[in-house]
């Protein structure tokens, strides 16, 4: 992600790191298939599974995964660890979750669990499924946040999709679809996870030559897809495992005992491979108009839908070609110089979600304090937008995908943090708020010059428009110097939706200036 300190920085974050959160989800349960021979309608009671496995991302070692599966009477539980350390410019960042389920023999799920730990931020979430509802509470700092959702029917969990592809067996050429809870890709509805069983092929353990059934599993959302390739034994045991990671190479992981799985290892860098090349300079703070041609340089790459903004309209789309032009907007008062905004259709930009929790008193008592008493929605934005530029006095790539209320607390983040916090005092000071991810420019990263890296910036709706503001940046009346991928509310409190309309892009882009206008 970038960020602005009164020079040009990157740290480029917060999607990557959504990335190794859509990574957890297919591993959990892949990794937990490594039970051996058992009966799907009978486990044995207690531990009936205790794998390891080493990750390698880029030919290196990049942490480990430990599962494990077990019946206490009719319950079945499930847990999955994994511990990551990437390469992050100068600054790696450590990543740890953990991940657990409760479910009935049959597959139904009962109870679920997950822990974070990002470096500084650490939340965790419980989930419990009764009713044909299913209740998540998620803590952080000692607050909690509950929210209640129709428990989509039908929908497996770890135990279940391990349950259910033992049930169909793998015979070469067999396919079938199961829905999924995955809370982390979508709390409201079940994604669906699409299976392929293909024929045996070599595969290389550690150098040793072994053959594998190939098994592939695409999970499809709303927003997007991810998929994982494994190889299995003859009795359904993952041997090695891929996940395609854009930009970046390949994410293996390679089962193995508990001793090589906890060797030591070391990060790879790999930020610097996931920056867009702008081709020519842009004077950020003077440029006022530019068209941009978007190419897909890799067969297969979607370029998605990109958002209509108040700053961006899409001009034209092939298939592997978008051009989109993006002006510089002035801030001009409207209509509604004070008061709150009522249209329903804006509700879930003012509601209070798990990762902007309206009402923090923290996050009430700076929101106060940076409004000052403003009321004129632009103008409240530029207070609310320099507080924020101020506020966050340590601009660390060592964080991750923080809430507001820890940054609040911290003080720290790079361009992520700044947008959640921003966005959290404007729905308290009454401004409804989004947060999109896209692509920013600026002129030196590392040793490269003229690169655009992937950013999050805030938008406020005011007077019938959503309107950009980059705290990061130190912009209020924003630069067209960036492209805008998707937006979000967050009320499904996940990178989820602003993670996949970029992961497929990754190192396969690249970026033309057709046109370029700037100020005398």
């Amino acid at each position: 992600m970038i960020f602005g300190n009164g020079e040009s920085r990157v740290a480029k974050g917060s999607i990557a790191r959504g990335r190794w959160t859509l990574l957890a989800i297919l591993l959990c349960p892949g990794m937990a298939c490594l039970a051996g021979p058992v009966d799907p309608k009978n486990p044995p009671q207690g531990r009936f599974s205790d794998e390891w496995a080493e990750i390698h991302l880029a030919g290196r070692k990049v942490g480990y995964a430990h599962t494990t599966m077990g019946r206490e009477g009719e319950v079945i539980s499930t847990a999955a660890n994994f511990h990551l350390v990437m390469g992050r410019d100068e600054q790696p960042i450590k990543i740890g979750m953990t991940q657990h389920t409760t479910e009935t023999l049959a597959g139904i799920p009962l109870t679920f669990g997950s822990e974070m730990d990002m470096s500084v931020m650490k939340s965790a979430t419980q989930g419990k499924v009764q009713d044909g509802k299913v209740t998540i509470v998620t803590s952080q700092y000692g607050m909690n946040q509950t929210q209640t959702f129709d428990y989509p029917s039908g929908a497996l969990m770890s135990w279940g999709t391990f349950r259910e592809s033992l049930l169909r067996g793998f015979t070469p050429g067999t396919q079938y679809t199961l829905k999924v809870y995955a809370p982390e890709l979508r709390l409201d509805g079940p994604v669906d996870a699409i299976t392929k069983i293909d024929d045996w092929e070599p595969i290389d353990i550690r150098g040793k030559k072994v053959k594998g059934q190939k098994v592939t599993v695409t999970m499809q959302s709303p927003v997007g897809s991810f998929e994982m390739v494994s190889w299995v034994d003859a009795e359904g045991v993952p041997l090695r495992a891929k996940v395609p990671m854009p930009g970046v190479g390949d994410m293996e992981i390679v089962s193995a005992d508990q001793a090589t799985a906890l060797a030591d290892f070391a990060p790879p860098e790999f930020f610097n491979n996931t920056v867009v090349r702008a081709k020519r300079s842009i004077e950020r703070g003077k440029a006022q108009r530019i068209k941009y041609k978007l190419t897909a340089t890799s067969p297969g790459t979607p370029l998605g839908d990109f958002p209509t903004t108040d700053m961006q309209t899409v001009v034209s789309k092939a298939d592997n070609v978008v051009e989109l032009l993006v002006e510089r907007r002035p801030h001009k008062p409207g209509a509604h110089p004070e008061g709150r905004v009522t249209n329903p259709d804006l509700a879930e930009y003012l509601d209070s979600n798990l990762m902007i929790n309206t009402s923090d008193p923290k996050l009430i008592e700076l929101a106060k304090q940076a409004a000052d008493g403003e009321k004129e929605p632009f103008a409240l934005g530029d207070k609310l937008r320099r507080f924020v530029t101020e506020y966050v006095h340590t601009k660390s790539l060592n964080i991750g995908f923080a809430t507001a209320s820890e940054v609040a607390r911290t003080r720290e983040g790079d361009c992520s943090e700044h947008g959640l916090l921003l966005a959290a005092l404007g729905r308290i000071n009454g401004l409804p708020s989004r947060v999109v991810v896209g692509l920013a420019y600026v002129p030196v990263f590392g040793r490269q010059d003229d690169i655009f890296g992937y950013h999050l910036w805030t938008q406020f709706y005011i007077d019938g428009r959503w309107v950009d503001f980059d705290a990061a940046l130190r912009e209020t009346q924003c630069s067209p110097a960036r492209i805008a991928f998707a937006v979000s509310s967050l009320k499904n409190a996940g990178l989820a939706d602003l993670s996949l309309p970029l992961i497929n892009k990754i190192g396969a882009i690249e970026i033309d200036i057709l046109e370029l206008e700037t100020a005398p």
